[in-house]
């Protein structure tokens, strides 16, 4: 993963450099004038002086990373219209796909159901890494939205311990070139 200028990683990165650059400093500050005497009414008005400014300075600075936040959240914008819905049903120890493929760059919306426990599915791409995953429960249906740009077989595996053959269920899911 690439970080840009653009990314709120890189923002916060910022932001905390800049905290701990005063933090640093202050502590520099204190520690040079740890051995001048300096009277107790002075240092009690420069210090409700100081956590006046520390506190608006650690408000403003919440607000602006809670901010900075919301413009990237992970959610899917819209509703399921312009996604191909997959209705996933899941059971001691199988996975259902209906389709079984859609083509590469489909956005997908997995409706996922359980008929008898709660499992676990974890949708991997073709090279193994977790694109998602989301709870298949009896009587709930629960949504994944993803875009699957890459063709491939998609292994779904099991996220939670439900029976003994838990291990070895195991799905498959097929994105075909465009």
């Amino acid at each position: 993963m690439r970080l840009h200028y653009g990314d709120p990683q890189v923002a916060l990165g910022a932001v905390f450099g800049a905290i701990a650059l005063l933090l640093a400093a202050a502590f520099v500050v204190i520690g040079t004038q740890a051995g001048t005497d300096v009277s107790v009414e002075r240092v009690h008005r420069l210090g409700y002086w100081l956590r006046k400014r520390w506190l608006a300075f650690l408000v403003a600075v919440g607000v602006l990373v809670f901010g900075i936040s919301l413009f990237d959240l992970p959610y899917p914008s819209g509703a399921s219209s312009g996604r191909t819905v997959v209705q996933v049903t899941a059971g001691q120890f199988f996975w259902t796909f209906a389709p079984a493929s859609v083509p590469a760059g489909t956005r997908v919306r997995f409706d996922v159901t359980s008929v008898d426990v709660n499992h676990g599915m974890g949708l991997y791409d073709p090279h193994g890494h977790l694109v998602g995953s989301v709870q298949a429960m009896p009587g709930y249906h629960n949504r994944l939205d993803l875009t699957l740009t890459e063709p491939g077989r998609y292994e779904v595996r099991c996220f939670e311990y439900c029976g003994i053959n838990h291990a070895t269920m195991f799905g498959a899911f097929t994105v075909t070139g465009r």
